[in-house]
């Protein structure tokens, strides 16, 4: 090994790193620092799964950088593939694990990413919730659960949704690193459309006005779950803090700074929130601004007692919204199959080591 060039294990992944830093190894290694460029071209452009797919570098410089260098951090323990969507479960150095997902719907491919290790909002419906909270994800596990399953899958993913496991704006920092190299053009990123790119929340207020500063013109996906604040603490304890009466204005000016439609994500629970009564209060809620609804029936988790609603209290409540004018859809989330439905995630999947 040259002498002070660190062991892989030492040196950040090269999805962690600028293309400054990677142009200062190949420096290092005797090599024009174009090929940093090249490199991140096949990282960024191609979607890869290791050295040995940068076919624009030889196979001896191949070899030198994974010696010197690895490509990724997070390591696959798991993958299971369904009907329309595949699972992977990985694995970071320090033994913490994520999972993310691809879902397939017809003429589109989207990456569902995790933000943190369990999650700390505790929402009683979700499994990531109740597995609770480990540790925030550093931008470069964010972005490389993107990159590895466009690699290992050969297929590119145009959309994102933060909607994996933890709260993105709770890892306020980490994520919108991850954002900004997503969004830019290789080499420097992914090259994917703001418009594109999905942050889902609980209603982490500080949060959104922030991101309604950034002059990114992300989507934003508000979790509510319930129209008054009795029943929506019950659902979500963190909104005890964050309560809809101060989540609505912060929604509001997002929308007016990024003119942007804010989506509102809403888990049907059986003889929880599925009441007419409550379709009304959440329309009553949700008027004059420019929003749309999504209903998510209830995805089993085993070790909760809720149970999703029959079909015709699903349209109801549907038809009450559309009445108050909200533009209302009824999302049967895909991946059901693989366990990769809303609020299915968790930090281990079924036969993993």
């Amino acid at each position: 090994m040259s002498i002070g060039i660190p062991a892989p294990s030492s040196r950040p992944p090269a999805s962690a790193q600028s293309e400054e830093e990677t142009a200062a190894l190949f420096k290092e290694l005797g090599e024009p620092a174009f090929r940093a460029t090249q490199l991140r071209e096949f990282l960024f452009r191609k979607g890869i799964a290791s050295y040995e797919q940068v076919t624009n570098l030889s196979k001896t410089l191949r070899k030198r950088l994974a010696e010197h260098m690895p490509l990724y951090e997070l390591a696959q323990v798991a993958e299971q593939a369904g009907d329309d969507a595949r699972k992977w479960l990985w694995q970071a150095r320090d033994g913490a694990r994520v999972e993310s997902v691809q879902i397939h719907v017809p003429g589109r491919l989207t990456s569902c990413l995790s933000s943190q290790v369990g999650c700390a909002m505790g929402c009683v419906f979700c499994a990531t919730g109740l597995s609770g909270f480990g540790r925030d994800l550093e931008a470069h596990e964010i972005l490389e659960q993107y990159l590895q399953m466009w690699g290992r899958s050969g297929e590119h993913s145009s959309h994102v949704v933060f909607m994996g496991m933890g709260e993105p704006l709770h890892n306020y920092d980490e994520v919108l690193k991850a954002i900004r190299v997503l969004n830019a053009p290789p080499p420097k990123g992914c090259g994917i459309g703001a418009r594109r790119i999905t942050i889902s929340t609980v209603g982490i207020v500080p949060g959104i006005l922030r991101l309604a500063d950034e002059k990114l013109q992300l989507e934003l996906a508000v979790s509510l779950h319930a129209p008054d604040e009795e029943t929506r603490a019950r659902l979500i304890p963190v909104s005890r803090r964050y309560p809809i009466r101060e989540v609505m204005p912060a929604v509001r000016e997002f929308s007016r700074k990024a003119r942007r439609i804010v989506t509102f994500e809403y888990v049907l629970l059986a003889g929880v929130n599925d009441s007419e009564a409550q379709a009304r209060d959440l329309g009553g809620l949700l008027q004059d601004l420019p929003c749309k609804a999504n209903l998510i029936p209830f995805n089993p988790v085993s070790e909760t007692p809720y149970e999703r609603p029959p079909l015709e209290r699903q349209e109801r409540f549907k038809a009450l919204l559309e009445q108050a004018g909200v533009p209302t859809t009824i999302r049967y989330s895909k991946g059901r199959g693989v366990a990769a439905a809303c609020g299915q995630l968790r930090r281990d999947a079924p036969g993993a080591a």
